[in-house]
């Protein structure tokens, strides 16, 4: 298995990509610990973690609190002894359709603050606990939108490429005391609406501005990848797992691409 006796913390371990990447990751073998915020939509994804065979724990944290985050984690730690594994799986909602003469600057802000917050609590909480001798990986979860250009999406733009930039730069502190950093670039994901993401609200949104169903805009989105499809959470998951594994110890300070080709940089 490509996890076994490794201990995962996953950050967003509720929603629908950080439930496939626990179900992932425990099937490969990890001791998984749930992060949310909600205690009923972590039990429900504990469940089936363990009706299939995994290891799971839960915890409740708010990655916008830095203290509330460190102190979860450190807590954690004095159970595992460590951490191998970090996914940050997390999600806001933000601001996507309006343009900059009807865009408020909290509006604005809303693509970035949240997200970047969540990031640096994440990496701030759980960096003291990894590396050395046991190597660790940090892996977060990104929208497509960092290299694109196209109206009425400011600051979602402006926080992927924030996202990114972030990674990069943490590796470069990280590594030298063993401890990778990646992301996972995924287009919208084909399946997440239907497994209650938060993305259905905005999507949702987007297509009714057009005169589409929600169905529709996601068909419109495919074809417009090389691939004329869209990612799966499983392909997520299993692609997310890949990168926390030993097969990927030479990668860090990069972002994965399973966007179909919508992205090419």
């Amino acid at each position: 298995m490509l996890l076994s006796g490794k201990v995962a913390m996953i950050f967003g371990g509720s929603g629908a990509i950080g439930s496939a990447v626990a179900h992932t990751m425990a099937r490969e073998g990890a001791h998984v610990y749930l992060g949310a915020r909600r205690q009923e939509k972590l039990d429900w994804t504990a469940s089936g973690i363990r009706t299939a065979g995994g290891t799971v724990e839960t915890f409740i944290t708010d990655v916008l609190d830095e203290h509330n985050a460190s102190k979860e984690v450190t807590r954690l730690v004095q159970q595992t002894g460590g951490i191998d594994v970090v996914v940050n799986a997390t999600g806001f909602m933000h601001e996507q359709g309006k343009r900059i003469d009807a865009l408020s600057l909290s509006e604005f802000m809303s693509g970035i603050t949240p997200f970047l917050a969540a990031q640096f609590n994440i990496a701030k909480a759980v960096t003291p606990h990894m590396g050395g001798n046991r190597a660790g990986v940090i892996l977060t979860i990104v929208a497509p939108a960092a290299p694109m250009a196209m109206p009425g999406h400011l600051g979602h733009i402006v926080g992927c490429a924030g996202t990114e930039a972030f990674i990069k730069a943490l590796a470069s502190e990280t590594g030298p005391i063993n401890i990778r950093v990646v992301g996972v670039r995924s287009h919208a994901i084909v399946d997440a609406v239907a497994a209650g993401s938060y993305t259905g609200e905005i999507f949702t949104a987007k297509a009714q501005s057009m005169g589409l169903t929600v169905d529709q805009w996601l068909g419109g989105a495919a074809q417009s990848t090389m691939l004329a499809r869209l990612p799966t959470l499983a392909q997520i998951a299993e692609v997310t797992t890949f990168l926390a594994s030993d097969h990927a110890s030479a990668m860090t300070a990069t972002v994965v691409n399973i966007t179909g080709g919508a992205t090419v940089s």
